[in-house]
């Protein structure tokens, strides 16, 4: 399987085939991580509304754990389709100053501030929004954006309008929160800003990073892990799925073997000198 273009070389994890949260010691009502050396719990009131993270989000997690890895401490920061308010949470924890938790789906904002109180962390240092990112219009721009877009292709045999499915499922071929991301990048951070963000392979990394520096932004890949993909979910609907994938894969657009993809952790820096600001 290639990768996205690395310029350093980087960390890179594969877990277990066939594991189901193989991040987690066990998949419960919740879930323990651990960033920067302090213990986090992340629960969720109803998996069938929000989702509970999965491998893909928990390797953003880890990510962020590597020292290369930007630190939060004293950074305004927004949390991109928070779901749980893992990242939220993450990114309090290590010190964040404040955090802006958006979501399309309005049932994130109550498990994002309720795991942000149950970790003992002040909730007057977030502000919960639901917005499309296509229309949302911060207050003032950010330090740093976190995000872990929704990645699957559509098909309207699978997907419903559920918030669950919103944090899998994104436009025809998965990129739908990835190309709105780029569009408004630089409605979001300050002149030297960073995004961190968990790119899937299956939803074309090399066009995100070529239209990232196109912008003028700095890239660097922070770690590559490699995991299922997550057809758990769409069981019934499974072949289907895969063969909108594969049609993907056939146009140098999805990147997977078998049942396995990658996830590129992936940093951009805006340029320090960007005009008008």
């Amino acid at each position: 399987m290639s990768a996205a273009p690395i310029t350093t070389p980087v960390e890179r994890r594969s877990l277990p085939v066939g594991g189901k949260g193989t991040l987690w010691a066990a998949r419960p009502a919740y879930g323990v991580f651990e960033y920067r050396g302090r213990p986090l719990r992340i629960e969720v009131e109803d998996p069938a509304e929000v989702l509970f993270p999965t491998d893909c989000g928990l390797s953003l997690v880890a990510a962020l754990n590597n020292p290369s890895a930007p630190d939060p401490r004293g950074l305004t920061t927004f949390d991109l389709g928070c779901g749980s308010g893992l990242y939220t949470v993450a990114l309090l924890a290590g010190g964040a100053s404040h955090v802006t938790a958006m979501d399309v789906n309005a049932a994130a904002a109550g498990d994002t501030l309720a795991n942000v109180a149950r970790n003992g962390l002040d909730v007057n240092r977030v502000t919960c929004v639901a917005a499309d990112l296509a229309t949302f219009a911060p207050v003032e721009k950010a330090d740093l954006v976190v995000t872990n877009p929704p990645h699957l292709p559509y098909d309207p045999r699978y997907s419903t309008d559920s918030g669950l499915e919103t944090a899998l499922v994104a436009g025809r071929e998965g990129r739908g929160m990835y190309d709105a991301v780029v569009a408004r990048i630089d409605d979001l951070l300050v002149p030297g800003g960073r995004l961190v963000m968990a790119h899937s392979s299956l939803a074309d990394v090399a066009r995100t990073i070529s239209e990232m520096r196109d912008k003028g932004y700095e890239v660097r890949t922070i770690e590559v892990c490699e995991m299922d993909i997550p057809l758990e979910s769409y069981a019934e609907h499974k072949d289907i799925m895969l063969g909108h994938l594969e049609k993907l894969r056939a146009d140098g657009r999805a990147e997977f073997e078998g049942e396995r993809f990658m996830v590129h952790a992936l940093e951009f820096t805006r340029p320090s000198d960007a005009a008008g600001l």
